[in-house]
């Protein structure tokens, strides 16, 4: 994984509480953060905060797939985040892709990450998304391109948390693949997610340098 793979700008949204403007391989999306707020009282939880993650596309409208991935970040924000601390308030995650080509959901989930460290919510920890595709050779191609994924038999986003135990978040896949494949992507995924970890850490003290 070589240092062109992940480029990010914190900060870059001045009505937010917190935002990103991440690219990853030459997928690009922007993650803005506002909360906790007080949200309507139809919405409003006496023991937690609620977390609302809204997905937009470039152009187009918004399809039954990409409600799909919204609920994936979704559940990955609120498994992270400390909710409990916020009672009835709510947080507002907003994705927008700026370009898409390939990896979109691990892009977005990264960038989701980075936005949230940003906007200084309590988490539980840190999460980092790994896409690989498996050719009919059974190759393992971690971040693969738009042609590599297209001609793939097997396609997967794999979502680890921050602790040292190999804790697997979320996992979303496609195609078929055997039992033993996937165990393979896992042990790739998880070894590819520590430099993304690292790469947080530099953007913050980066962050911490520039304020």
């Amino acid at each position: 994984m070589n240092e062109e793979f992940l480029k990010c700008r914190l900060g870059f949204i001045g009505n937010s509480d917190g935002s990103a403007y991440v690219s990853q391989c030459k997928t690009t999306v922007a993650v803005s953060v506002v909360g906790p707020f007080e949200p309507k009282s139809s919405k409003c939880l006496y023991d937690r905060g609620t977390v609302d993650v809204t997905f937009r596309r470039k152009t187009g409208s918004i399809t039954v797939h990409d409600k799909m991935l919204e609920g994936i970040m979704q559940s990955t924000c609120e498994e992270a985040l400390i909710v409990e601390q916020y009672p009835r308030t709510s947080i507002a995650v907003t994705v927008q892709e700026m370009q898409d080509r390939g990896n979109l959901l691990a892009t977005c989930l990264n960038a989701s990450c980075l936005a949230l460290m940003d906007s200084g919510i309590s988490m539980h920890h840190l999460f980092a998304a790994i896409s690989c595709a498996i050719t009919d050779s059974e190759e393992i191609i971690l971040n693969p391109d738009e042609l590599q994924i297209n001609s793939s038999v097997a396609y997967f986003t794999l979502v680890f948390s921050s602790s040292e135990s190999r804790q697997l978040l979320t996992s979303h896949t496609t195609g078929k693949f055997s039992h033993s494949i996937y165990l393979q992507c896992m042990d790739k995924c998880f070894a590819a997610t520590r430099e993304v970890f690292s790469f947080y850490e530099n953007m913050i003290k980066k962050q911490l340098i520039y304020c």
